[in-house]
């Protein structure tokens, strides 16, 4: 009750500011191992980039990846729901309404994963579709959203390793985007070394496709250009981005070049974590942990020239996010507790750090919720 009303307090205080500082809310999923975290959320001030004290909102185990869909004002998250009698683990797939008057999150529906340690959620509001990866299994499952209510379709089984007998000793699906055309889906599978290619149907998906990545890249996060002409996906396990543009068939299979994510001079440990272009496409931003950074890429045509590397703050980046109005990069920090806030200068795409910082347990995946 006390997180409530300071919520909405807080909500009512921030949105009669002045309408020059536009406010958006900011949706926060964790690990929360000792079962006393959940989905928060905070207020981003987009003209200042000043975050609010993060308020949790609903407290479920290990919401690690979040969703949104800004129209008809829904969350979605994937969660591995311990069952405080026998600590068994149910993965599950949630959806909840957003309140836009005080951001607090209704309970919705909810349907299994059916598989393991699910890592990856994404709607797609065309096709009314849901699709989720899970790691650990090495499967996706989709499904279908009926008068708000979770249903679910099918799921689909990876296959193949790769080189890394560590983390490759079979598939693990890590994440999996709906193109812009809304007619294929994109799965990133870290231990096969492959992206999966799924043909987008009225009552499921079918695999109809893959493009075989560098062997031991670990594909991990996929984005597409603002221009749906270059989709870029990030190697966790070698710290590369890789290029496609599409083909004669309409698929992202034709490759343009890998680039490398770390300077010359690191031989350490480092895994890449997270990739998003800009919202004016001139500009690729991704993220490493153990080399802990934000790696800027300038966007020339169809190829990636390097800029900078941000590393001031940054402590395990998995998840980053863009603001709506294109203006900051706010990074979760996974091993400092924290998010940190950087403005992005447009016009060069380099990022300076801000003093406003939001604390918080294990930070996992940021969303904007913009109404």
């Amino acid at each position: 009750m006390k997180n409530l009303l300071w919520g909405i307090f807080l909500s009512f205080s921030l949105l009669s500011c002045s309408n020059n500082n536009e406010q958006f809310i900011m949706y926060i999923g964790n690990i929360d191992a000792d079962q006393e975290e959940g989905i928060a959320y905070c207020y981003f001030n987009s003209e200042t980039g000043e975050l609010s004290k993060p308020i949790l909102t609903e407290n479920i185990s290990n919401p690690i990846f979040l969703d949104i869909d800004n129209k008809n004002k829904m969350l979605y998250c994937v969660s591995k729901i311990i069952n405080p009698n026998d600590s068994s683990v149910t993965p599950s797939v949630i959806n909840y309404s957003i309140d836009t008057k005080t951001a607090q999150l209704k309970y919705i529906s909810q349907a299994p994963t059916y598989g393991k340690d699910p890592c990856f959620i994404e709607y797609n509001q065309t096709t009314n579709k849901l699709l989720v990866a899970n790691y650990s299994s090495g499967n996706t499952s989709s499904y279908h959203i009926n008068s708000k209510n979770i249903q679910y379709e099918e799921t689909y089984l990876h296959f193949g390793d790769g080189p890394d007998k560590g983390r490759q000793q079979g598939p693990h699906a890590h994440s999996i985007r709906f193109a812009p055309d809304n007619y294929y889906a994109y799965a990133a599978d870290l231990g096969s070394d492959k992206i999966i290619i799924y043909h987008i149907r009225t009552n499921n998906i079918q695999k109809v496709d893959s493009i075989i990545a560098h062997p031991g890249a670990g594909p991990r996060h996929i984005d597409f250009s603002p221009d749906a002409q270059i989709m870029a996906v990030i190697n966790e396990l070698d710290c590369t981005i890789s290029t496609y543009e599409k083909d004669s068939m309409n698929m992202y299979k034709k490759f343009i070049e890998t680039v490398t994510m770390l300077p010359d001079t690191f031989n350490g440990y480092s895994k890449a974590a997270d990739i998003h272009f800009s919202p004016d496409g001139k500009f690729l931003y991704a993220s490493n942990r153990g080399f802990n950074s934000i790696a800027i890429y300038k966007v020339e045509g169809r190829k990636l020239t390097s800029v900078d590397i941000e590393t001031e703050g940054i402590n395990w980046p998995r998840n980053f996010a863009i603001d709506p109005t294109g203006k900051f990069i706010l990074v979760a920090n996974r091993d400092s507790d924290n998010i940190t806030v950087y403005r992005r200068n447009i016009q060069d795409g380099t990022l300076e750090k801000l003093n406003f910082v939001a604390e918080i347990k294990n930070p996992l995946c940021l969303k904007f919720f913009n109404h």
